[in-house]
């Protein structure tokens, strides 16, 4: 028998295009999100210069630093700033990060604050974003933690409720 060739019809090319396409789409989406936690990610990183201060100047002087100069550091908080971050802030122990211009907009000008705790031990652990308070009492003497506004699904686990 002589068996013809045939190529792909028009239909069987089009559910391929489709499926290709609703793959693409997915993984745009996903890697959007990782790009947007890469980027809350170093905020977190960059804080973490003003943590230490902070954390001396209590375990020093048994108060927090009221602000950036009190801390040690220097009174404008858009000195410390990177790629994403346009700046880091402490006011009364808790370090504010603020996300810039560079950053993805959906967080661009948004806010994610870590406040400082001191448990039984007298170490100093901290509270980040929406993330219950831990053991401890707060070093500011209040309840100075400010909820995000940066989207919960962009934080992480650490961060979140």
């Amino acid at each position: 028998m002589n068996a013809k060739n045939r190529g792909f019809t028009l239909i069987e090319l089009m559910i391929v295009v489709a499926i290709i396409g609703i793959l693409a789409s997915l993984a745009i989406s996903a890697y959007q999100t990782y790009t947007v936690r890469a980027q809350i990610s170093e905020g977190i990183s960059m804080a973490s210069g003003a943590k230490v201060p902070i954390a001396d100047a209590y375990t020093t002087n048994g108060t927090a630093p009221v602000d950036r100069p009190a801390a040690g550091m220097s009174p404008d908080p858009a000195d410390t700033r990177g790629n994403y971050v346009s700046a880091i802030d402490i006011s009364n122990g808790r370090v504010d990060i603020t996300y810039g211009v560079n950053a993805h907009p959906d967080i661009a000008g948004d806010t994610l604050s870590l406040t400082p705790y001191e448990s039984a031990s007298g170490t100093i652990s901290w509270r980040c974003g929406g993330a219950p308070a831990p053991a401890g009492n707060l070093i500011t003497g209040g309840d100075d933690h400010l909820a995000p506004t940066v989207e919960t699904r962009y934080l992480p686990a650490i961060c979140r409720q």
